[in-house]
């Protein structure tokens, strides 16, 4: 969970708390301060879930990946030129590709 700014938290648990005496919408608070609406979303989402309960939190886990390339084709030319192409890769598009490069002959 990032950390934030403690005179940031504290201002905007002022804001919130300003707006839920105040009786008005969201859309009405924010702009009636010249707040950005989609930041008093975002900090409320913030607030939420720096106040849920840990017991009450997603449990956070990592899994283990491993990556693993995909496999390729390298061609080496005469000239010395080399291509190297997915080993899925369409053969036709590949033909064509050595053709508009001029490799005609291999």
């Amino acid at each position: 969970m990032p950390v934030h700014d403690p005179l940031t938290l504290e201002r905007w648990r002022a804001i919130f708390a300003t707006w839920r005496s105040s009786g008005l919408s969201v859309a009405e608070f924010c702009r009636s301060r010249a707040l950005n609406t989609s930041s008093f979303y975002r900090w409320r989402n913030i607030f939420d879930d720096l106040d849920r309960t840990p017991e009450s939190r997603p449990p956070q886990s990592f899994v283990p990946i491993r990556v693993v390339p995909d496999p390729i084709v390298e061609v080496i030319f005469p000239a010395g030129w080399q291509l190297r192409v997915p080993l899925a890769a369409d053969a036709g598009q590949v033909a064509r590709l050595v053709h508009a490069l001029g490799a005609h002959s291999c």
